[in-house]
């Protein structure tokens, strides 16, 4: 028998190295794949962090521009209004001031036609009195 459990021995023997070193084979496998697991793991972690906080802060920009623009249409409307007011009141101020030179172009105008009726009344006055004025009374 110990020439035939010699080869048998032996063979398990064999079996037993094979199958340890495919045991550890797998093993660092494992391993690996494991640790290349944990290391896409926190990887995507890293970016979801990140892809959190750049969606934070682009809220938060988004929030500061509407409140901004909600502002800055307020002070357009108001703008707006005060313009058509100045408008408004420009508008009147030119009426009145068209107004104005119109009507002190007529006083200008009737002052000089009385400055002229004037100025031949008193030439009819000079003549018509010219005798009286050597008389004396």
């Amino acid at each position: 028998y110990k020439s035939h459990s010699g080869g048998i021995l032996d063979i398990l023997e064999d079996l037993k190295e094979k199958a340890e070193e495919q045991l550890s084979a797998l093993r660092r496998a494992e391993t690996n794949a494991k640790h290349n697991y944990d290391m896409l793991k926190q990887s995507l972690e890293d970016q979801i962090a990140a892809d959190t906080k750049d969606m934070e802060e682009t809220k938060s920009a988004k929030a500061a521009a509407e409140e901004a623009k909600a502002t800055a249409e307020g002070e357009l409307a108001e703008t707006v209004k005060e313009l058509a007011n100045s408008k408004s009141v420009l508008e009147t101020v030119r009426s009145d001031c068209m107004q104005s030179a119109a009507d002190h172009e007529a006083t200008v105008k009737a002052r000089a036609e009385e400055l002229k009726v004037i100025a031949e009344a008193k030439k009819i006055l000079v003549e018509t009195t010219k005798g009286a004025v050597d008389q004396t009374y």
